[in-house]
């Protein structure tokens, strides 16, 4: 089966199968069930941009009133076949990304599923920083800041979802007399649900430039 979807794309897509669900065990008028499916599938098609058969099979499943949530999650589970895993950089890709950090954590990489991964994050506490992987242009970057202890519920500025945030800060340069500031953003304090959440990819791209032009 030929891998052609990114992750994010499958997290809209499970957001459009979620909606679908509420739609078929609250709604009674048929008709706005109607509406929902049809939505839910230009939504779909609009996101893609493209006719995928995979796609086309799995909407005419889900598009079914009869649809149960267990039959859903497997659908999905199946769909995900599908979608093309984050590729995994070397340990010494992500220490030249990194070259001032010293004693850089590197991820676990097998507590990644990676093809539910839009990108990579992981916690460093011992030296509270954030550290981000991605590739942009099909070319492999990275960012990193400082991240708060402190949760708190919040809009994150990567996936915009109402979650558990913390404050990331980034350090500029604020003029030529060497002075420095610290510029934050709230976001997932956990990446994986970030991912989860993540559902188009110009917020990402957004937040990256943000922190790069703040360092």
């Amino acid at each position: 089966m030929k891998q052609t979807i990114q992750p994010y794309q499958y997290y809209f897509i499970k957001r459009e199968v979620d909606q679908l669900l509420n739609a078929y065990s609250s709604v009674n008028d048929p008709k706005t069930v109607q509406t929902v499916q049809a939505l839910a599938a230009e939504k779909i098609h609009a996101m893609l941009e493209t006719e995928i058969p995979e796609i086309e099979a799995f909407l005419t499943a889900v598009l079914d009133v009869k649809l149960k949530k267990e039959k859903a999650e497997r659908l999905l589970e199946e769909l995900k076949e599908i979608v093309l895993p984050f590729e995994q950089p070397s340990k010494i890709q992500i220490e030249k990304l990194f070259r001032k950090v010293k004693k850089l954590k590197q991820p676990d990489w097998k507590e990644f599923d990676l093809r539910e991964h839009t990108y990579i994050g992981w916690n460093d506490p011992g030296s509270q920083k954030k550290f981000l992987v991605y590739y942009e242009d099909e070319q492999l970057k990275g960012i990193s800041g400082t991240l708060s202890p402190t949760i708190t519920k919040g809009i994150c500025a990567i996936c915009q979802k109402t979650s558990n945030v913390s404050l990331f800060l980034s350090t500029t340069k604020s003029g030529s007399e060497g002075t420095y500031t610290k510029k934050g953003n709230y976001i997932c304090h956990d990446s994986q649900q970030c991912n989860h959440q993540l559902v188009k990819l110009a917020p990402f791209y957004e937040f990256a430039e943000r922190v790069k032009r703040e360092r």
